[in-house]
């Protein structure tokens, strides 16, 4: 089911709050089994088949967490238990997402050509896995408390992350219904929560859709067309990804704080990102954390070890010497990149897109590391300053927008082509109808998108006033106007029921979300 849908807007969620207020009259323990049962329901209503395999992940995930916890009796080491449910975890992982596509790119080079058909991807598959997986982690290590299957169901598939996250962790979610407290619709959440679930609908239906009609073009044709339309669907794309992800982030938020629930944030205005490393602090928060916690630091934790049993330095000055740098930043920051690539998707441009962002990490942290601390003084000047800031900030989205077209592309050959064009080096007889010829109004649009990006408070500065999140904002007057801040008064609802009615105009054939099959 979409959040941009009707019958997500005046049927699922109305009745899910209804059923959510009249369960909270009754125990703290109805509002968790309602809220796990309209959350597989919204997840059966895409293809109901396919609750049985989240189902199956769930029973199969707690009853190990349940023996790794020892409420389960056993004489198997937390170790083997552990690495046995990662095991089958991945595998179910690998199945759905990368072993069609890998029979097909074997059979197509051999002598006996076969066609086999991709399996329908799980929506949400690598979401519930990676967030399942973590938690049976931190339970081996000590780190979480075996909880009752209900309320593991809800934490595995409460339905505003269940699709494309938030990444959840359990000590963030999990304590929040556990609490005492009135679980009763409280009023201001539900304001601030539809409010913000506004903000993030209008920028998928309003924005996101609009820039996707030059995107497509470009990307279905990448070898009739020339420079022009090149540029526009490659502008367009980056545009359309940044609404779109940041409408749902902004959605998935909103419908949680309805619910009196706060998830942490998971997108920040990336696009204003001065370096590669702030953009990936910026952009898909919680995946990055969990990149951190669970694969960059063990592999930088690992590789460390090894240099001390060696007798080799670990210091951070060790780190600034070409061996130190290479093993204990390098090697770590690769492997995890690679891995976060192909946990986008099982074709060869998703390996490119992660090496890319592995490329751009490493000569960051080089830059950091070798530089020193002592900024230069040149673009230490108050006049030089700004124009520094904005330079770094182009040179960072002109990375980010390369690795994009990789992502985009159906194939690395299909990118490269779109590269080619962007030089200029494609060669389009005139006059041709599958040529995409973008129009003035098209640069102008995408004009108008980069000034909204860098110009505007971005959502959580907006509700910065009412705590939009687990992490939110400081209030800074100085950076964003008081006026800039929403508040329930006339002038707001005034502006939040515009944008509301008009996304509804334009919501008549509802649009997937760009992550819903990672």
């Amino acid at each position: 089911m979409r959040f941009n849908s009707y019958v997500f807007l005046f049927a699922f969620l109305p009745v899910t709050l209804v059923g959510y207020q009249l369960a909270a009259h009754w125990h703290r323990r109805a509002v968790v089994v309602w809220l796990s049962l309209v959350s597989l329901l919204f997840y059966a209503y895409w293809r109901p088949p396919y609750v049985l395999l989240l189902c199956a992940s769930i029973l199969f995930n707690y009853t190990l967490g349940a023996m790794i916890s020892r409420r389960i009796p056993n004489r198997v080491s937390t170790q083997a238990l552990l690495l046995f449910a990662i095991a089958v975890n991945l595998l179910a992982l690998c199945y759905y997402k990368y072993l069609f596509p890998l029979l097909n790119f074997f059979t197509a080079h051999s002598a006996q050509h076969s066609v086999r058909e991709n399996i329908l991807l799980p929506l949400g598959i690598s979401f519930f896995t990676f967030t399942q997986i973590a938690y049976l982690i931190d339970l081996q290590q000590g780190e979480a408390v075996q909880q009752d299957l209900a309320s593991y169901t809800l934490f595995a598939t409460f339905f505003p992350h269940l699709i494309a996250g938030p990444i959840l962790h359990h000590a963030e979610i999990m304590p929040q219904f556990q609490e005492e407290r009135d679980y009763r619709l409280r009023w201001d959440d539900v304001t601030v929560g539809f409010s913000w679930f506004i903000m993030g609908l209008a920028k998928k239906v309003l924005l996101a859709d609009h820039f996707a009609l030059a995107a497509d073009p470009a990307f279905f044709r990448t070898k009739d067309i020339g420079a022009a339309g090149a540029w526009a669907g490659v502008l367009s794309y980056a545009l359309q990804l940044y609404f779109d992800f940041s409408g749902y982030s902004d959605m998935a938020l909103g419908l949680a704080r309805m619910f009196s629930i706060n998830f942490p944030l998971n997108f920040n205005s990336p696009y204003k990102a001065g370096s590669i490393i702030d953009f990936w602090q910026r952009w898909h928060m919680t995946l990055t954390r969990y990149i951190n916690a669970y694969l960059y630091n063990p592999l930088s934790l690992y590789v460390s070890r090894r240099r001390a049993a060696q007798g080799k330095k670990i210091s951070r000055k060790a780190m600034a010497t070409p061996g130190g740098f290479a093993g204990m930043i390098a090697a770590p920051t690769v492997l995890s990149l690679f891995l976060a690539g192909v946990w986008h998707g099982a074709g060869y441009q998703f390996f490119v897109f992660g090496m890319l962002h592995a490329l751009y990490l490493t000569a960051n942290h080089a830059w950091r590391i070798f530089r020193g601390s002592k900024p230069v003084a040149f673009f230490a000047k108050p006049l030089v300053r700004p124009a520094a800031y904005a330079g770094r900030v182009l040179l960072t989205l002109a990375a980010v927008v390369l690795a994009q077209i990789f992502f985009r592309a159906f194939g690395v050959r299909s990118a490269t082509q779109l590269l080619s064009a962007m030089a200029g080096l494609h060669r389009i007889p005139s006059p041709n109808p599958y040529v995409f010829r973008p129009t003035g109004f098209t640069f102008a649009w995408i004009v108008a998108g980069f000034l909204i990006v860098w110009l505007l408070p971005n959502t959580q500065q907006i509700l910065a006033l009412y705590k939009p999140s687990l992490d939110p904002p400081k209030v800074d007057g100085r950076e964003h106007p008081l006026r800039t801040l929403w508040k329930p008064t006339l002038a707001w609802g005034t502006v939040f029921a515009l944008l509301f009615f008009a996304a509804l105009v334009q919501m008549e054939d509802p649009t997937t979300f760009l992550y819903f099959q990672f």
